[in-house]
C-alpha cells in the first residue's frame, strides 16, 4: 500500500500533459502533483509555475531519485515508454503510462515482467473506457440486452488538417507505427472492452502509407472472434471531409447500439424500441474521462487492487496491434495462438 496522499511526478510537459493530465492530477483529492520533468528546463519551469508544482527536473534520473515521488505519470513519445516505465518501476514507483503502452507486444511484455518483479502497478491510460456513454453501453452488453452480438464495427477517421504536428509520430523508430498504434489502439481496446473481452481468433489487415511518411496513414482490419462474431476496424489520419468520424456500432440478435452519440435500440414485443438512456454530454467528455481515470489510478493504489487498464489487460491488445501489422505486411490472414 502507498502513503496518502499519493505523490505523483509527471514526465513530458507537452500538450497532452498541460491540457489533460496536469489539470486532472491537480483536481484529484487523493493525489498531490509534486514534481514535473522534461528535457526542456525553461518550458518545465514555466509549466511548474503556471500549475504551482513545487519541483521540476530536466533529467529523468533526478525525478526517480526523489523519495517524495510515489508514482510517475508518463506523457512522453512512444519510444520512451518502455525504458522510462522500466526505470521507474525498478526505482519502486508505480506508473501510469500514456497509450499505447509500448511500440510492440514484446516491449509491453518486458514492462509487465518488471512491474511484477518489483510488485508495482503499471497502468495504461485508457480514458476511452472511462467515458460515461462507453460504461453505460458496456453494462447493456454485459446484461445481454442486445442478445448475441454477431457484428461490430469500430473506426476513427480523422481529418488531415487536424493531424498532430508532433514530428516523432511520423518516425517509425520513435512511434513504433502510425495510425494503427495511435487511433487503432484506442478504438480496438474500447470495442473489445465494451464487448466483454471476447477472444480474437484471426486478423486480416491492410495499411496505406502516403509517399512522404515512414508510417501508415490509413488502415483497415477484419477480426474473427471465437464466438463466430466479427469486428471491423477502419482508421485514417487523412480524411478529406468536413468533420471527423469516430464510431463503435454493435449489432446483436436482440438489438443494436451506436456510440458517438449513444443510441440503443431493442426488439421488444414485436416492435423496435429506443431504449437509449440519458447521458450528460454537456461538459467535455474527454476531460471528465481523464479525471475519472486519474481518480481510479489513485484509488486502486490506495486499496492495493489492480486498476482497469493494468498492463496484463493491455498486453493482448498490443498483441493484436502486432497481428494487424503482420497481416498487412504478409498480405494474408494471421491466426492467433490459442
Amino acid at each position: 500500500m502507498v502513503r496518502k496522499p499519493l505523490r505523483v511526478g509527471l514526465v513530458g510537459v507537452g500538450a497532452a500533459a498541460q491540457v489533460n493530465h496536469i489539470p486532472a492530477l491537480k483536481k484529484t483529492a487523493e493525489l498531490e502533483l509534486v514534481a514535473l520533468c522534461d528535457r526542456d528546463p525553461e518550458k518545465t519551469s514555466r509549466v511548474a509555475q503556471k500549475f504551482q508544482v513545487p519541483r521540476y527536473y530536466s533529467r529523468f534520473e533526478e525525478l526517480l531519485a526523489d523519495d517524495e515521488v510515489d508514482a510517475v505519470d508518463l506523457c512522453t513519445p512512444n519510444f520512451l515508454h518502455a525504458p522510462m516505465a522500466t526505470s521507474a518501476l525498478e526505482a519502486g514507483k508505480h506508473v501510469l503510462c500514456e497509450r499505447p503502452l509500448a511500440r510492440s507486444a514484446e516491449e509491453a511484455a518486458a514492462m509487465l515482467r518488471v512491474a511484477k518483479k518489483n510488485d508495482r502497478t503499471l497502468m495504461c491510460a485508457v480514458q476511452h473506457r472511462f467515458r460515461a456513454d462507453a460504461q453505460l453501453l458496456r453494462k447493456f452488453v454485459e446484461k445481454g440486452e442486445l442478445g448475441e452480438i454477431f457484428f461490430a464495427k469500430a473506426g476513427w477517421l480523422r481529418q488531415r488538417t487536424q493531424w498532430d504536428s508532433d514530428e516523432w509520430r511520423r518516425q517509425k523508430r520513435e512511434s513504433g507505427g502510425g495510425v494503427v498504434l495511435d487511433l487503432g489502439f484506442q478504438m480496438l481496446d474500447q470495442a473489445l472492452w465494451i464487448m466483454g473481452g471476447p477472444k480474437v481468433e484471426s486478423v486480416t489487415a491492410s495499411v496505406h502509407r502516403s509517399r512522404k511518411g515512414e508510417v501508415e496513414d490509413s488502415a483497415t482490419a477484419f477480426l474473427r472472434l471465437a464466438s463466430g462474431a466479427t469486428l471491423t476496424l477502419e482508421l485514417t489520419w487523412g480524411l478529406l471531409m468536413e468533420k471527423d468520424f469516430a464510431y463503435l456500432n454493435l449489432f446483436g440478435s436482440g438489438g443494436a447500439a451506436l456510440l458517438n452519440p449513444l443510441r440503443i435500440h431493442k426488439g421488444m414485443h414485436g416492435t423496435l424500441v429506443n431504449v437509449t438512456p440519458q447521458v450528460d454530454t454537456s461538459s467535455n467528455q474527454y476531460k471528465r474521462s481523464m479525471e475519472a481515470q486519474i481518480a481510479h489510478f489513485a484509488e486502486s493504489l490506495r486499496k492495493g487492487v489492480k486498476p482497469m487498464g493494468a498492463a496484463e489487460e493491455i498486453l493482448p491488445v498490443m498483441e493484436l496491434m502486432d497481428a494487424v501489422y503482420r497481416s498487412a505486411e504478409q498480405g494474408k490472414e494471421v491466426r492467433l495462438s490459442a
